[in-house]
This record gives structure tokens, sequence and C-alpha cells, in this order.
């Protein structure tokens, strides 16, 4: 499942318009991994470049500054590099791993769910494919 960061949101008390979160820009491209989760995923660790550097990094970050969430096979051999060192599981390139990265983003965000499963399904299938 990938996102992207936010592009305004409110800060504090004196709700001041912040751009992007401390690690990221805005609209960044993350990549999500739903095995570590907080108390109801409100907390989500991540994996992507960060502001000031173009090296990715892993990093446990609020679910509220990611947005437009939706399922994506990853090719860059960067990326799969770094989620195979991971000290954490990534989900793998399985239907296993496909089906439950969708009843997760169907619980999430069933708006985004709703647009990925009409991408991975076959006319004349009732399921995914």
């Amino acid at each position: 499942m990938i996102g992207n960061i936010v592009g305004e949101h409110e800060y504090g008390e004196n709700h001041e318009i912040r751009r992007g979160n401390k690690q990221f820009r805005p609209v960044t491209k993350v990549f999500i991994n739903l095995v570590f989760g907080g108390m109801g995923h409100e907390k989500v660790l991540v994996l992507g470049i960060p502001r000031h550097s173009r090296n990715y990094i892993e990093v446990v970050i609020s679910r509220k500054h990611i947005e437009n969430l939706r399922l994506q096979r990853v090719y860059k051999p960067a990326v799969l590099k770094r989620m195979k060192n991971s000290d954490y599981e990534w989900y793998g390139n399985s239907d296993k791993s496909r089906d439950r990265i969708i009843e997760a983003l169907i619980w999430l965000d069933p708006e985004s769910a709703e647009r990925a499963i009409d991408k991975f399904v076959i006319p004349g299938q009732d399921t995914p494919a």
C-alpha cells in the first residue's frame, strides 16, 4: 500500500498551517507497512525519501499525515532492497498479501479501497485478480 504525505494540515493550539510533516515534504510518496501499527493504526511505519536526503528512510508517522491511500506494486530496486533489509516484515508479492492489504485498506479508507479493488478486478470475476 502506498500513499502521499498531506499538503497542508493544522498544527498546535494556534492552529498553525504546516506543509508536509517533520520528516517528509508535501505529496511525497510513501510505502506503508501495516505490520506495525499502534491502536487502530493511528501510527504506521512508512518508507520514503525524507526532506533533507536522497536515501530512503523508515519511520513511524501519524496516519493523519497520509492521504490518497492506494494499492500499487513495488518495482524500484532501492525500495525493494530497503524492505528486504528492514527490521520489520513487509508484505510480499502474493495473492494472500494483496488480499490482506485490501482488507486493511477497506478498514482504513473505504473510498480508496473501492478504487483499488476496481483496478484489480477482471471483468466477469467477483474477486480481485
